[in-house]
């Protein structure tokens, strides 16, 4: 009924923008220039014979320079000034915001992640992993660590502010010239050169509810022209440092008590032992705990709590440092060479949970290179002073320390260059380039206060720690463990171009054609320390691709109507080689008018962390109803095999759309797409849950009887399919008092299909996806609206940001959620952002996020995890955000 329903919607809207073409058709082409020409050409049109020549400029997605704005694919622009005067202090948040990323889209605020630190994005709802991100056009290597353990992305910490142009992202997805990744969309990154004079900007803000202090500096700047000097040297520096912000700084998860919501438990640390039963708090309770009824938890009998709140970060504490340089030289006046150094480093400081184990705890065992249980079962010995029952126990504890995670990734980019024009004469006039880049990321983590597992085998059989009235901590039993990632990758591209390789009688053929070389390897080397918990990973893998891509842009009618081929050739050493073809049509019958459609095949292949002899050590969330012990949802171990005999995802993609401009301050946009990915690389067999209620093999035991872990691999076992809607407007109005902008830019997803144990399921709308691969939540609608107004020296913005609500589809799956509701409600953020410039030189500026100081909606299914009960994709818990700062400009 739904789908009925949002269909004549669509019709409707379709229809009212044909009537609004054919009632404004006469006033678009009476104040609208026609489209630019191709080079060298003159067009005509029926309202004008002497069209103004336009330059080309490169446009993200295509091959061939183009002039106007609308092409044939749908390209989001955003400016510095844009992310600027949203109110958000960094590239990441801004991004992240966006209506196209939606859920499976993972910031550093993910507690206990397997890529601290980082934040990517995820466009169209799909895992990070397929959409590609670009800088200055070129890849870059991805982040060192990969999200949920195989998905990898680039990091957008690593972007200052003050280095970018503008920000293109290609929404159609599945782009040729691209090839793997490039499924869900492109993102490139167009940095700033060729700058003059120098740029100096500050600012500082913080949550009006604690924590989330932000400072920020910066300087950019440089000096030569190419036209007189005939070179240019650029560069930048950036410092960027957030305090960061824990759960006991907010008042909705200061107690993780959550008894007042639907489904809500008691999600401080439990102390407990259990003679196979119901549970029995420790007598006394040990570090200062109470007791209460276990089934405040989710459990059963007694237990002893403790408030872990400040043990946990909401937002880690955030240092950032960048540098940038980029020259640029006249060779002479058709060819230019370039070279550019980039390097970052950031480091963040995140509290993860408060140490702790249960008799179900794993450790990595260097000595086997797998997963091991504690000894005995992980039981408590009988003469154990805290062990009342005279035998062996089961055992759940909370110390009071705290378990976190310093990382420091560094990322280095050099690149160099040269590009340049000619004509032939005969055969076009054609731009080219040839470039080299080098980027790699190396990452280190290091963990505190994680636990021994040989002293913890120790204190639990001899006796000596009595758990219930401890006095100071056993020697070593807290200890640290590190982990490094290291990736790399070398590009080579080659490009050439024109937009006029031959004339028809309906116009100019422009032809694109390039070659690009790529050597990536990954090395990821796990804890050789013998610590409990057991999150892990060792990757070794590397690679060779060499592609080969074209382009064909041949008019059919004129100006009005024009079709675009392309197509590449992509080869991997380690799986072999795959063809991507794009198809693409134009119709412009005015220039107030533009629709296009697309149709392409593709292909990802696979990661090296799933396509090489990996293992993963990871947990998720699932209750277990064979357990001696609780049937409460806990974390269980997995441990995922890499598979070298993968093959790549194939894909399918469909977009259609329209860009109508019905006056000069009116823009309105509408577009569908549909992503198809078949043959898609996932964890092979059913669910954990699945696998754990059924008792399969795969779920491994220990002497207690609870679970040690569960054993599985990647295949290429699954498909996905999603599609949706892309809805885009903007309407000027000049006033006496200034002119005011309304904008906004909304997302639904219709469907996103993918089996579920061997069940076709739509996650549109709901968190069933929560035990997929993704992870995550998928509400149907997202978007923003911006209300801007500029008057002089004046300028302000006042931005709407919607996040749709979702079905609980599993709240009550895994049990332990009494009470849970159907569903989880909309959120609603409100920013206001305002600049004064009337000062020579300087710009002053300030702005409130989340004036209302709104809190994420509570989901019961994730309050079992770190992440504070809410999806930490949908939501950026800071809080009512306010900040200053000054620009000052250097003539």
């Amino acid at each position: 009924m739904k789908q009925k329903v949002l269909v004549s919607a669509i019709r409707k809207i379709v229809g009212a923008e044909l009537l609004l073409t054919a009632a404004f058709m006469p006033v678009a082409f009476a104040q609208t220039a026609p489209a630019t020409p191709a080079s060298g050409t003159t067009a005509t049109t029926p309202a004008d014979s002497s069209a103004t020549k336009l330059d080309r400029v490169e446009v993200t997605g295509s091959l061939i320079k183009q002039s106007d704005k609308t092409g044939y694919n749908q390209v989001q622009t955003v400016t510095a000034k844009d992310i600027q005067d949203s109110g958000y202090t960094n590239v990441a948040d801004y991004l992240r915001s966006i209506s196209a990323n939606s859920g499976s889209s993972w910031d550093q605020g993910t507690n206990d992640s397997f890529a601290p630190g980082a934040s990517g994005i995820a466009l169209r709802g799909l895992s990070e992993k397929y959409t590609l991100v670009l800088v200055d056009g070129q890849r870059v290597t991805p982040y060192a660590f990969a999200v949920n353990g195989t998905d990898t992305f680039f990091d957008l910490n690593t972007l200052p502010l003050n280095i970018i142009e503008r920000i293109e992202v290609v929404k159609t997805g599945a782009v040729s010239q691209y090839g793997s990744d490039a499924i869900a969309g492109v993102v490139n990154i167009i940095t700033k050169r060729n700058m003059h004079g120098l740029t100096l900007d500050g600012s500082y803000g913080g949550a009006t509810s604690g924590g989330a202090g932000t400072t920020k500096f910066s300087a950019a700047g440089g000096f030569g022209d190419l036209n007189s000097d005939r070179y240019n040297i650029s560069g930048a520096v950036s410092y960027y440092k957030e305090n960061g912000v824990l759960l006991s700084d907010r008042d909705n998860t200061q107690n993780l008590n959550y008894l007042n919501k639907p489904g809500g438990l008691l999600e401080q640390g439990q102390s407990f032992l259990n003679n196979g039963g119901d549970n029995v708090a420790l007598a006394p309770c040990p570090n200062g705990g109470h007791a209460v009824n276990g089934a405040l938890t989710g459990g059963s009998g007694t237990e002893c709590v403790n408030n872990t709140a400040a043990n946990q970060s909401l937002q880690p504490q955030t240092t950032r440092w960048s540098a940038k340089v980029d020259g640029t030289f006249k060779i002479n006046d058709n060819v230019q060479a370039y070279a550019g150094l980039w390097f970052s480093r950031n480091e963040t400081t995140q509290n993860i949970s408060a140490a702790g184990f249960n008799s179900g705890s794993t450790y990595f065992d260097p000595a086997t290179g797998g997963i091991a249980g504690l000894a005995n079962g992980g039981l408590l010995s009988a003469n154990n002073p805290a062990n009342p029952f005279g035998n062996p126990v089961f055992i759940q504890y909370t110390f009071p320390q705290t378990e976190s995670v310093d990382t420091v990734s560094n990322f280095v980019r050099a690149t160099t260059g040269v590009k340049g024009s000619f004509s032939t004469g005969s055969f076009g006039d054609w731009d080219w380039k040839a470039e080299y880049g080098h980027s790699q990321n190396v990452v280190s983590n290091t963990y505190t206060n994680v636990i021994s597992a040989p002293v913890l085998n120790s204190i639990l059989n001899d006796g000596t720690f009595n758990f219930a009235s401890p006095t100071g901590m056993p020697a070593g039993l807290l200890t640290d463990a590190s982990t490094q990632g290291i990736s790399k990758l070398d590009t080579v591209d080659l490009t050439a171009s024109t937009p006029n390789l031959f004339k028809l009688p309906t116009g100019d053929v422009g032809f694109g054609i390039g070659a690009q070389f790529l050597h990536e390897s990954e090395v990821i080397n796990g804890v050789t320390e013998d610590v409990v918990p057991a999150g892990v990973q060792e990757v070794d893998g590397q690679r060779n691709v060499w592609a080969a891509y074209y382009e064909f842009n041949i008019p059919i009618i004129g100006q009005i109507l024009s079709f675009d081929q392309s197509g590449r050739y992509d080869h991997y050493s380690d799986f072999g080689g795959a063809f991507s073809p794009h198809f693409a049509l134009r119709f412009q019958p005015i220039q107030a008018f533009t629709a296009y459609a697309s149709f392409a095949r593709g292909f990802r292949a696979p990661t090296l962390i799933e396509g090489s002899q990996s293992k993963t050590f990871s947990a998720q969330s699932a209750s277990d109803p064979f357990s001696p012990v609780s049937t409460a949802a806990a974390l269980v171990t997995e441990i995922t095999n890499g598979n070298p005999n993968l093959q790549p995802e194939r894909t399918r993609n469909y977009n259609l759309g329209f860009q109508l401009s019905p006056t000069k301050t009116t823009d309105i946009g509408f577009d569908w797409y549909r992503i198809e990915i078949n043959n898609a690389i996932a964890q092979t067999g059913d669910s954990i849950q699945t696998q754990i209620n059924n008792q399969e093999p795969t779920v491994v035991r220990n002497a207690s009887g609870t679970i040690e872990y569960v054993n599985t691999s990647y295949g290429n076992v699954s498909y996905l399919d999603t599609d949706g809607f892309e809805f885009t407007f903007s309407q000027r109005l000049p006033t006496s008092i200034g002119t005011f902008t309304l904008s906004g830019d909304w997302a639904y997803v219709w469907h996103f299909k993918m089996p579920n144990n061997g069940i076709a399921s739509d996650f549109a709308g709901n968190n069933g996806a929560f035990y997929e691969p993704f992870g995550a939540s998928i509400p149907r609608w997202k978007g923003t609206t911006d209300l801007s107004w500029n008057y002089n020296k004046w300028a302000a913005t006042l931005s709407w940001e919607y996040t749709g609500p979702y079905t609980n589809a599993i709240a009550n799956v895994t049990g332990g959620y009494p009470g849970a509701s159907g569903s989880v409600g909309s959120w609603s953020i409100f920013n206001l952002y305002a600049t004064y410039s009337g000062i020579k030189n300087w710009t002053i500026y300030g702005g409130i996020n989340n004036i209302f100081n709104r809190a994420p909606n509570f989901d019961p299914v994730w309050q079992a995890t770190p992440d504070a009960s809410y999806d930490s994709s949908l939501y950026n818990y800071i809080g009512r955000f306010v900040q200053v700062g000054a620009t000052y400009h250097f003539k």
